[in-house]
């Protein structure tokens, strides 16, 4: 029963990560993991309990001293492998857990402190500040569009597309605009010695 009970949490897990809670049903849990709707309700008990159960598991978040250098290609090739691995995919997670919040303008603000934080920076003059926060926009809407394209569309097939090209193409992308966050989140006073 514990096998069957991890194989329904792993796919509760990554249809609600996925399409979030309102969307998925009790019968595509149980098609998901080969088991009957019957087995999946007398392993979660309820949808409820099911989802609670099945939070999925956040990867480890970066370390706050990794480089910015390099940082674009390692957010897309934690993407992919999260996919490979089937883990939950907390930058898709995001969107679901704010539609179905209760308060979505605090799940928006606590999304952007867990996401984002680390390339906010305060007391910079507001036209820097600005432009700053448009950047951060810009890495979050590339990174939730490929974690939406590759799980929900189903896009960069890994039996028909070279992953690695992906990473150093889209992770180019990332980097792009790592870089401009960089650039713009640096005083605008005389360079410290």
């Amino acid at each position: 029963m514990s096998d069957t009970r991890e194989q329904v949490l792993q796919t509760a897990r990554r249809l609600f990560g996925e399409r979030g809670y309102a969307a998925v049903t009790i019968r595509e849990i149980a098609a998901g993991a080969g088991v009957s709707p019957a087995m999946v309700m007398k392993v979660g008990g309820s949808k409820e309990q099911l989802h609670a159960d099945a939070t999925p598991l956040e990867p480890r978040p970066l370390a706050p001293d990794v480089p910015l250098d390099g940082l674009g290609e390692l957010l897309v090739h934690r993407v992919l492998t999260r996919r490979e691995d089937a883990d939950a995919e907390p930058w898709l997670r995001a969107l679901y857990l704010i539609a179905d919040a209760p308060d979505p303008v605090a799940a928006r603000a606590e999304f952007r402190q867990r996401f984002l934080s680390r390339f906010e920076t305060h007391g910079l003059p507001e036209p820097q500040e600005r432009r700053l926060r448009r950047h951060t926009d810009q890495l979050a809407c590339l990174m939730v569009g490929l974690a939406a394209g590759t799980r929900t569309l189903q896009l960069f097939d890994p039996a028909e597309t070279d992953l690695a090209a992906v990473v150093e193409e889209y992770g180019g992308l990332v980097q792009e605009v790592v870089d401009r966050i960089s650039t713009t989140a640096r005083p605008s006073g005389p360079a410290a010695t």
